[in-house]
């Protein structure tokens, strides 16, 4: 059988070991098409004894327990929170300058400087670029790229005058270990079309009891920097996300989830 394909066979599945049979199907699914758009090779493994799923990216292994009160989006985020290490990606300290500000800028002028000149004046700026690779779609030579958190669709190749096909472009990528050269790479060999911020859909969240619950502790961290916001008394936003909660209780709970992960930042 080619590597991944029992997540999508049927009979297989249907002879898997699992009480729930309607959500494992679900979740073998959802989780083939995201190993398909994954940057690194991945090989998945059903494993009968600890009904879980084993992840091998190269000499790599990494397990996650199959579980009803675990969202399937949630899952593959946890999926994605591992693999992430060896996406394709760089960190590189630039070098820059930058404006005063006008508080800078009267102290100048408070010192004799000219207004003129004052103004025109920059101090150097240093900071970390972090880039990744965080999904390819091969058919379309495109991917997903996240710099400092702003994602980001590009093309490999630069158009019709110059193609490269996305396959070529990972392989040259993957073979790259200096970091300042992977940025080059991916600057010279490929083109933004277009800002994924722009289009970003809110993601509606309804989940029940421990699902719900689950949700907020597996992604509490890449989360942390949006407020978690009351839009009425069962209704909330957090970044994209929009959560509705079934109950009081369980809003309640929640909460409590987030500030005790919160209160420990």
């Amino acid at each position: 059988m080619k590597i991944n394909k029992w997540l999508e066979d049927e009979q297989f599945i249907s002879k898997m070991n699992f009480s729930d049979k309607y959500y494992l199907e679900t979740l073998c699914f959802k989780v083939a098409a995201f190993l398909k758009n994954i940057p690194v090779p991945v090989c998945s493994t059903w494993d009968a004894s600890h009904k879980s799923i084993y992840f091998s990216i190269g000499d790599n292994k990494h397990f996650l327990p199959i579980d009803v009160n675990i969202a399937y989006y949630d899952y593959v985020t946890l999926i994605d929170k591992w693999a992430r290490q060896f996406y394709p990606q760089y960190k590189v300290k630039i070098d820059t300058e930058i404006e005063y500000t006008d508080k800078e800028i009267m102290h100048f002028v408070q010192e004799g400087i000219d207004l003129n000149d004052a103004i025109l004046r920059k101090k150097p700026h240093s900071y970390v670029e972090i880039g990744i690779i965080e999904k390819i779609f091969i058919k379309r030579d495109e991917f997903i790229f996240n710099k400092n958190g702003i994602r980001e669709v590009r093309m490999s190749g630069l158009g019709v005058q110059n193609p490269l096909p996305l396959s070529k472009f990972m392989e040259s990528i993957r073979r790259i270990s200096d970091d300042s050269e992977k940025k080059i790479y991916i600057e010279e060999n490929s083109k933004s079309i277009m800002n994924l911020k722009i289009y970003e859909k809110e993601i509606i969240i309804n989940y029940s009891g421990k699902q719900m619950i689950n949700f907020f502790r597996i992604n509490f961290y890449d989360n942390k920097v949006y407020p978690l916001v009351a839009i009425d008394e069962f209704q909330y936003t957090w970044g994209v996300f929009k959560i509705i909660f079934e109950s009081k209780n369980l809003r309640d709970d929640c909460i409590a989830v987030y500030m005790k992960k919160l209160n420990k930042e």
